[in-house]
């Protein structure tokens, strides 16, 4: 899988947070590519941004077929970057 830079500690973070136990792969690189485009100058929340902001490789409608369709539980996500926070 080719990966920036940053891509590799936004990975081990997520890792690190144990959603590679509750996520699949591919649910994982699309985190990856989120908050890799979240945290790019000039985002302002569209899907255009992400897709363009996190050098994503496949094409903008799969973000959306993600957020519409993908089986990921949003809540593991929080209540994991919950627990960071607060630990």
């Amino acid at each position: 899988m080719n990966r920036l830079a940053h891509h590799q500690g936004i990975h081990k973070f997520l890792t690190m947070l144990g959603l590679a136990l509750y996520f699949s792969k591919p649910v994982m690189k699309h985190l990856v590519h989120i908050v890799d485009a979240m945290i790019t100058k000039g985002f302002s929340g569209t899907l255009t941004d992400l897709h363009h902001g996190s050098f994503h490789p496949n094409h903008r409608t799969t973000l959306s077929h993600f957020f519409t369709k993908s089986p990921w539980e949003e809540e593991t996500l929080l209540r994991k970057l919950q627990q960071w926070v607060l630990h």
